[in-house]
């Protein structure tokens, strides 16, 4: 029987074989040697794991009890498990291949993912032309920054052109290495809506942007100009979060995330995307898209380096249990 399990198993896992599928959920339901067999089979932790992924939940009945007591001693080559484990591992197997029903084991669908998207306050740029707010913003549903515009191009899309590096609190003496424009955005209503605080759900927080770079005459001064896209979480007050710039991040901070890209004068535009786990605590999300020098020094003129389409998700993903049934 265990080599035309296996022929059965094989020929179901390589080609989806629907009359070997109906074939071996025969055998599990109505042998309890079949089960045994299966259950040695994938005792494998790397294998179990492989057939598990896309399953979600099992549950072991009592009644298996008389059963698992009947069934022969494991081999002493094989791993030993106790009697829920070999009943569970077996009638895991059953769950892959097909088998429900029959009062043995019950699989549920796995729990949707979801996603909400969070208000970026003129994320496309098109709700205003002209120079945005310098210096960290203290509210919520603004941008602010350093030296920036938003500007228009030919076909009458607009942008946000990032100008000139400098200290983002206007500090000459700081030297900084980039331009980095700001946004503050209340996470208190999804915390509230989506009940973070539960120990079965985890939320991560994705944000992207468009990056787009065009020839500049200062080009050759800037081989390592690269964008950047930031997210830091933080349960403090707006204004307590600029006040105390930038160490309030590593004072404070309780979430973050970034990702680069680098892209030569005249590239294709590309979008990027960061991610960081939303925790609990964290009431308030500082995003950030910025263009990097590589290097501290006076302000510099960048040029030609654009954003666009700036994005905040949250991604809910709810635990995956595994129930018995008493």
């Amino acid at each position: 029987m265990e080599e035309q399990l296996l022929n059965l198993l094989q020929k179901v896992r390589d080609d989806g074989d629907q009359a070997a599928r109906a074939e071996m959920n025969e055998l599990l339901r109505k042998h309890p040697e079949a089960r045994t067999i299966m259950s040695r089979t994938l005792v494998d932790e790397q294998a179990l794991v492989s057939c598990l992924r896309d399953e979600s939940i099992v549950s072991i009945l009592d009644a298996e009890v008389d059963l698992a007591a009947s069934q022969p001693p494991m081999r002493p080559a094989m791993r030993l498990l106790d009697w829920r484990q070999q009943i569970a591992v077996a009638l895991v197997a059953g769950a892959i291949v097909g088998l429900l029903g029959v009062g043995v084991v019950w699989a549920v669908n796995s729990p949707q993912s979801q996603a909400r998207t969070l208000h970026v306050a003129n994320g496309d740029f098109e709700a205003f032309s002209g120079s945005s707010e310098i210096g960290f913003p203290s509210h919520f549903g603004r941008w602010g920054g350093n030296p920036a515009e938003v500007v228009e191009d030919a076909e009458g899309n607009r942008m946000l052109r990032l100008l000139k590096t400098g200290n983002v609190n206007g500090d000459p003496s700081d030297l900084a290495s980039n331009c980095s424009v700001f946004q503050l955005v209340d996470l208190s209503p999804l915390q509230r809506k989506w009940e973070t605080t539960g120990p079965k759900t985890q939320v991560t927080l994705n944000l992207s942007a468009r990056f787009c770079r065009k020839a500049a005459p200062t080009d050759a001064e800037l081989p390592k100009l690269a964008g950047s896209c930031r997210i830091y979480l933080f349960n403090l007050n707006p204004e307590a979060i600029g006040e105390g710039w930038p160490g309030v991040i590593r004072e404070d901070g309780v979430g973050f995330g970034k990702k680069l890209i680098n892209l030569a004068p005249g590239e294709e535009p590309a979008t990027i995307t960061t991610s960081c786990l939303l925790s609990s605590e964290a009431t308030v999300a500082l995003i950030v898209v910025s263009a990097s020098s590589g290097s501290r020094a006076a302000p510099i003129e960048l040029g030609g380096y654009f954003v666009d389409d700036v994005q905040l998700t949250a991604i809910r993903q709810p635990a995956l249990p595994v129930h018995f049934l008493e």
